[in-house]
């Protein structure tokens, strides 16, 4: 998962005062609809052709000098909208001046003066899980719409333009209210909708995100677009899922069988977990005891047990380190990413990381200012092996130079002097 999506869903957690435990690619099955329908016409060149239109009726000789100054417009614009209005077919010239043509006439002098309504079409987002119509942010975003012809997410079936469903779905389109019509996009005075092309399978990449409040109550959320949102079509998945050994979300969404489903998605087998501990910390092997999963949440946290057993088994212990300042650690997949708590109360580990702290403080540069003060706190010999253990040989290097080389260097001086 790329840092840019992690880092949106954390802030959008952290709006919610939540922490995130992980999140997981939902590629959830779309439609796109080609709708054509009747729209008012919302030209903004519309009333300065209207106002030309009005002065070729009472007068078809047209003086465009004499119009541009009394309508305010630039005289090589109304000029421009004259010959549009001619390439459209609203005016014919002659050489008795202007006609006004019949599409002219139903365009600009309606009885009502209304606005006339014009052609126009867009696509139109809907559930490809049960073809209801898709909440209002998805409208802002239809350019994250991803095709695949072989695609093989499950969905209602749609074979053409003239299927009952999409009969139906122009219906509910054409009751909406204005304000629905336009937060999905569509002009509020739409009308007259039809389809003529077959819908287009498509799909939406969302995230299921895994997180927790300052009390430990768990969550899962649909997240796209920086907020959550509710689909009851995978409401009922969501509600089974929880950490699944290869995070194949759709290994359980893709079946109609809820009881594959109940048993694929999410669920977390303890080899997966060892395999992904041991790429993480660099352990050989990973024993049982190691970590824990929470298998009373349905989200199972998953929590790294540190000793100074396990901890000197890793091949990079100044990452276990870092892991445990932080309070965690973050595996990133193509896919996926969890957090993985890590955590100790073991006094051994924690008298090493103590030492560790007490050596980092003291370098200054090149050297340990306060060497001889740790020795006597810890002891010179457990100083050493604990050097060794924390992977500090440079800091080792430097105390055997200032005890024994620089101390010979000086006494040499002195014997000389």
């Amino acid at each position: 998962m790329r840092i840019e999506e992690i880092n949106m869903i954390d802030e959008t957690m952290k709006a919610m005062n939540r922490v995130v435990i992980g999140a997981i690619y939902i590629d959830y099955p779309v439609y796109l609809v080609h709708l054509e329908y009747k729209k008012k016409n919302d030209d903004p060149m519309y009333y300065i052709d209207w106002a030309i239109i009005h002065f070729m009726k009472k007068q078809p000789k047209l003086d465009i000098m004499s119009v541009s100054k009394i309508i305010g417009m630039d005289y090589r614009l109304v000029q421009y909208r004259v010959r549009i209005l001619k390439e459209e077919g609203m005016v014919i010239e002659s050489t008795d001046g202007f006609k006004i043509s019949g599409i002219g006439e139903s365009n600009y002098f309606n009885e009502e003066e209304d606005v006339p309504y014009v052609n126009a079409s867009s696509d139109f987002l809907i559930d490809g899980r049960d073809l209801s119509i898709m909440p209002k942010i998805f409208y802002d975003d239809k350019g994250y719409v991803s095709f695949d012809r072989n695609s093989i997410y499950p969905r209602k079936i749609l074979k053409g333009a003239e299927d009952l469903e999409i009969k139906q779905l122009l219906s509910r389109i054409e009751k909406m209210t204005f304000e629905r019509k336009r937060s999905v996009g569509l002009p509020p005075e739409s009308k007259e909708f039809c389809c003529t092309d077959a819908p287009s399978q498509g799909l939406l990449r969302m995230y299921l995100v895994f997180s927790c409040d300052q009390y430990n109550k768990c969550y899962k959320d649909v997240v796209y677009s920086s907020q959550i949102v509710e689909l009851p079509s995978i409401r009922e998945a969501i509600d089974k899922s929880f950490f699944n050994d290869d995070f194949k979300f759709n290994y359980g969404y893709d079946s109609f069988d809820p009881e594959h489903l109940r048993n694929k998605v999410f669920s977390f087998s303890t080899n997966g977990i060892k395999a992904i501990l041991s790429y993480i910390f660099y352990w050989n092997e990973v024993s049982d005891d190691w970590f824990k999963y929470e298998k009373d949440s349905n989200i199972r946290p998953l929590s790294v047990i540190l000793n100074i057993d396990n901890f000197t088994k890793s091949r990079n212990c100044r990452r276990l380190i870092s892991c445990l300042n932080d309070g965690y650690n973050q595996y990133n997949d193509e896919d996926f990413f969890v957090r993985i708590t890590v955590n100790t109360s073991d006094t051994s580990l924690n008298r090493l990381l103590n030492l560790d702290k007490r050596i980092e403080s003291s370098k200054k540069t090149l050297n340990l200012s306060d060497i001889d003060s740790i020795f006597v706190e810890y002891g010179e010999d457990y100083v050493r092996k604990g050097l060794i253990m924390l992977d500090r040989l440079d800091c080792l290097e430097d105390i055997d130079n200032r005890k024994y080389i620089v101390q010979e260097e000086r006494k040499c001086m002195k014997d000389i002097s």
